[in-house]
Order: C-alpha cells, then sequence, then structure tokens
C-alpha cells in the first residue's frame, strides 16, 4: 500500500504535507525531528511533531532509541524487524536482523507473564572506520 491508502484505511485525511513527509522518510534510514524541521523549514514545529505521533499510531513509524536524548524514528518495515548499532564516535547508525535476540526477549516476557508492545536492542560502540 503506498500512504495514501494507509492513511484512508485508517481514516485520515490525505494532505500534501502528509506525503511530502512520508516521501523524505521513506529516503531515510534513521531521522529525529529536527531533522524534518532543518529540511522543511515551512512546516511548522507543531505539525511535524503531530504527523510523527500520527504515524506512529497508525503503525507507518517506528521509535528508535538511540541515546541522543531525543527520539529517533525510522518507517516500519513490515515483516523485516531489525535492531541499531551506533557508533559513539561518528554517529553512523548500522541495522542488523535481530531475529535469534527477538525469539529469546519474547520467550522471557512470555515465561514472565509480560505482554510486549514494542522492544529495541541497541549496541553502542565504535565502527570499523572509526577503530582504524
Amino acid at each position: 500500500m503506498n500512504i495514501q491508502q494507509i492513511l484512508k484505511h485508517h481514516n485520515k485525511s490525505v494532505t500534501p504535507e502528509r506525503v511530502m513527509l512520508y516521501d523524505w522518510m521513506s529516503s531515510r534510514h534513521v531521522f529525529e525531528a529536527r531533522d524534518i524541521q532543518t529540511d522543511f523549514t515551512e512546516i511548522s514545529r507543531a505539525s511535524v511533531f503531530r504527523n510523527l505521533k500520527l504515524f506512529v499510531d497508525i503503525g507507518i513509524l517506528r521509535r528508535v532509541y538511540l541515546g541522543t536524548g531525543s527520539e529517533s524514528y525510522e518507517l516500519e518495515h513490515q515483516g523485516h524487524h531489525h535492531e541499531h548499532m551506533k557508533c559513539q564516535s561518528c554517529g553512523e547508525v548500522t541495522s542488523f536482523d535481530s531475529g535469534n535476540i527477538c525469539s529469546v526477549l519474547f520467550d522471557i516476557a512470555k515465561k514472565q507473564g509480560f505482554q510486549v508492545s514494542e522492544h529495541s536492542v541497541n549496541i553502542f560502540g565504535t565502527c570499523k572506520n572509526c577503530i582504524l
């Protein structure tokens, strides 16, 4: 489904601003609200955050916690969950497949009677380029 179909499916208005933001997000890996504000100065801060919240609520955007002090986001890739490694030297964010890790986490949660609504695994360190 494209963004127009997704919005209509959730009974949300299809606006040029939402389509423009989604297209921009589609060309990024991980981003913060301030990245949007830098590239779209004509969109108010409140509107940026309203649209981020909407996209998270309808399941097309995922919050990613990378220890920056502000939330990062990425488009939700249906059927392909992954986690992140962040270089504390250069800031590069790399994704990795987390299938086995997720299975272990969900098994632990189930044994504890805990229902998981969201999870994230992040690794912080130094990338191979910065080690050299």
